[in-house]
C-alpha cells in the first residue's frame, strides 16, 4: 500500500499477531512505514492512522536512525564503488530467499512477497558485497603491494561493525566488504592503510609518515569513510 505526505512516497507494511495490543508506527527508511496493529484491527484503515500521524512521520523522516541507510523500495538507490544505482524489487513466490543481481547499472533485488523485514533486504546486499568483492578489492592489492613492496600473509572479506579494515600481528589483512559502497579511492586508502601497518603495528608518528608518502590526501579519505560523503 502506497502513500503520499507532502509529495514523499511511502509503503505502509502492516504487521499484525495476537502479542501486539496497542497500534504503533515505525518508520523502517525513509521511505516505509511499518503499523503493527492487533489481530482485530482492519487493514483498510491503514492509511487513516498514518495521516493521522503524518507530522510525526514528516519530523522522524530527518531522524532515521543509522542502520536504515539503505532504501529497499523501487525507484530507491544503492551505493556501489562510489556511484547510486537505481534498485528494482521483482516479486517471486518461487523463492525463499532475496537475491541480489547487478546487471546493466541496475540492482535487481528478487525476493519473495511475503518477505518484508528489513534485516533481511540488508542481509542479501551483505550477500552481494562479500561475493564480489575479492574481484573489485583483490586488484587494489595487487597494485598497492607493488608499490609500497609490502605484502599481506593472507587477504580475507568480512562484515564488522566498526572496522572498514585491520592487520593481524601475522600480517593478515581482513577488509570489511561494506566498503563497496564507496568511491575507489576511499577504498584504496583502507587497503593501503593495512598495508602500511605490516610495517608500522600501531599509528604511531611514523605510521602515519609512511602513510602520507603514498596518498598525501589520505585525511580527505578519512573524512569521507567517516561522514559516507559520497
Amino acid at each position: 500500500m502506497i502513500v503520499f505526505l507532502d509529495e514523499h512516497q511511502y509503503e505502509i507494511v502492516h504487521h499484525t499477531n495476537k502479542k501486539i495490543k496497542r497500534i504503533s508506527l515505525v518508520l523502517e527508511n525513509k521511505n516505509i512505514i511499518v503499523v503493527k496493529t492487533p489481530l482485530k484491527f482492519k487493514a483498510h484503515n491503514l492509511k487513516e492512522v498514518v495521516f493521522h500521524h503524518k507530522d510525526w512521520i514528516l519530523k522522524a523522516n530527518t531522524r532515521v536512525p543509522a542502520k536504515n541507510q539503505f532504501d529497499f523500495v523501487c525507484g530507491g538507490n544503492m551505493p556501489f564503488m562510489g556511484e547510486n544505482y537505481p534498485l528494482e524489487l521483482i516479486s517471486n513466490e518461487k523463492i525463499k530467499n532475496i537475491k541480489v543481481e547487478f546487471k546493466d547499472d541496475i540492482f535487481y533485488f528478487h525476493h519473495n512477497p511475503n518477505i518484508k523485514d528489513y534485516d533481511d533486504f540488508i542481509e542479501a546486499l551483505k550477500k552481494f558485497y562479500k561475493k564480489v568483492a575479492q574481484k573489485y578489492i583483490d586488484p587494489l592489492f595487487d597494485e598497492w603491494c607493488f608499490r609500497t613492496k609490502l605484502n599481506p600473509q593472507n587477504i580475507s572479506y568480512r562484515f564488522a561493525k566498526r572496522r572498514w579494515g585491520s592487520c593481524s600481528f601475522e600480517n593478515n589483512i581482513s577488509i570489511n566488504y561494506m566498503l563497496l559502497q564507496f568511491p575507489v579511492k576511499a577504498i584504496e586508502y583502507v587497503v593501503l592503510h593495512e598495508l602500511c601497518h605490516i610495517e608500522e603495528k600501531n599509528h604511531s608518528k611514523r605510521f602515519y609518515n609512511l602513510l602520507s608518502l603514498y596518498m598525501s590526501d589520505y585525511k580527505v579519505q578519512e573524512d569521507i569513510l567517516k561522514h559516507k560523503t559520497f
